[in-house]
């Protein structure tokens, strides 16, 4: 039993945290249909992770630091690193001819 803790607190500290950056990694390399999947991917962990960091800091886990700063890197990662612009890639041709797209 022992095992199965150390193994659920090792994947609690280390592997939601390596998960939650590649889906920011994913949500921001993809582009068309595949970008807006990959978007809602990355909200759905998200909301998982801001979930977990809510628990590890009030049950005062030792993992707190890690899942907070991971939440911090996904929280500035998506507004500093440059998307791929999912909105542009799925335009039509007459979409780019109306005046509120153009730009």
């Amino acid at each position: 039993m022992s095992q199965f803790l150390f193994v659920a607190s090792a994947v609690s500290a280390l592997g939601l945290p390596l998960i939650a950056i590649v889906a920011l990694l994913l949500a921001k390399l993809s582009t068309g249909v595949a970008a807006r999947k990959a978007e809602r991917r990355f909200l759905a962990i998200l909301v998982l992770m801001t979930l977990v960091t809510t628990h590890t800091v009030m049950t005062q886990n030792a993992a707190w630091l890690i899942h907070t700063t991971t939440l911090g890197m996904m929280i500035v990662g998506s507004l500093w690193i440059p998307g791929q612009s999912a909105a542009e890639s799925s335009r039509s041709p007459e979409d780019t001819k109306h005046p509120y797209f153009a730009g």
